[in-house]
């Protein structure tokens, strides 16, 4: 790989990071603008100098969310009302702040609008460099997700299933202990392994394991699809509902949960939220942290089908083969050739 695409590479790299750290930063923070300086001067360098187009895609996505997340030029009713308090306090920081939302709140939403043009003409050039090497790119892009979601999936799987399997048993095998040595109890190692602090990682480890491998099975096509409909569609027909599907349902629906979660996760951290047990986990804000980055990992599966699904549906005949995954059911597999493509046009 040549050095001005691991350049590229680790630039969309960073603007993943600072979308974490935008997503993440309260509205009072004044590092706001200079991190999303960051992210938007990161992604145009990583175009710039071609970069890998899975990262740029994946970091255009996550890039976009944790804009809206932290709705850089707007305040909520709440977090305006508490400016203002420190303000009347002569905070000065807060006072700055709040001059700055209140000369820019009337152009809120035009600037973001803006901000969504200008990543997804991000995301437009660092696809494009001809028609069918634009389709080509995209297709890439696709395939670098669908690899890391991959990747992630059968880690996790490997990992959390292993631990899982262990904190079970290890639960079973010390009930059983108990009953012959109750001892045990008054021990510092059953103080920190408690039953109840077993018991709680066991479904820790099963939500996070669940979470992590979202992304991997829509990738592996392996949720549950009504075929007894979906094999009487054409192959187009197919692809369009898949396409509109990732566009118009899940992505929204991933951003939807991502904010909430994030702000759950946020404030389970602020008061130190533990378990209600007295006897079990701390730091509650971990697992509570893992439905939004869970959710993430299918927003970027979305992306991944959805840019194989406009490659099929818009891009050149010569790449169809390579993008028809969508197109066809496990019981009607994709053919060599696709049979989407009219007869004369084969043979012409």
């Amino acid at each position: 790989m040549a050095l001005r695409e691991l350049t590229g590479t680790a630039l969309a790299m960073l603007a993943l990071a600072a979308a974490f750290w935008l997503s993440v930063l309260p509205a009072s923070s004044t590092d706001i603008l200079p991190t999303l300086a960051v992210l938007i001067g990161a992604l145009i360098g990583a175009v710039i100098l071609q970069g890998n187009p899975g990262t740029i895609a994946g970091a255009t996505v996550l890039g976009w969310f944790a804009v809206m997340f932290a709705q850089p030029f707007s305040l909520s009713t709440r977090e305006f009302n508490g400016l203002s308090r420190l303000a009347r306090r002569d905070d000065q920081e807060a006072a700055e702040l709040l001059a700055y939302y209140e000369a820019f709140s009337p152009y809120a939403i035009y600037l973001m609008f803006a901000l969504t043009a200008l990543l997804l003409a991000i995301l437009i050039f660092g696809m494009a460099r001809g028609r069918l090497l634009f389709f080509q790119n995209m297709l890439a892009a696709s395939d670098g997700l669908a690899k890391f979601l991959n990747r992630v999936g059968v880690t996790s799987a490997v990992v959390l299933f292993s631990a899982l399997i262990f904190a079970i048993m290890y639960d079973v095998t010390q009930r059983q202990y108990l009953g012959y040595d109750s001892s045990l109890t008054n021990t510092e190692w059953y103080k920190f392994f408690s039953s109840t602090r077993v018991q709680e990682m066991e479904w820790h480890l099963h939500a996070t394991l669940f979470l992590m491998v979202l992304g991997y099975g829509y990738i592996q096509d392996g949720h549950v699809r009504i075929e007894l409909v979906r094999d009487t569609m054409k192959p187009r027909t197919r692809v369009w509902i898949e396409f509109l599907g990732c566009i118009l349902f899940m992505v929204p629906y991933c951003y939807v949960v991502m904010k909430f979660g994030i702000e759950n996760a946020m404030r389970s951290w602020t008061i130190g939220e533990s378990s209600a047990a007295t006897t079990g986990l701390p730091n509650r804000f971990i697992i509570k942290g893992m439905l939004p980055f869970g959710f993430a990992l299918i927003a970027l599966a979305g992306m991944s089908v959805a840019l194989k699904c406009a490659v099929y549906l818009f891009g050149p005949p010569s790449l169809r083969a390579r993008s028809n995954y969508y197109a066809h059911s496990h019981q009607n597999p994709a053919p060599a050739e696709d049979d989407d493509t009219p007869a004369d046009a084969k043979h012409a």
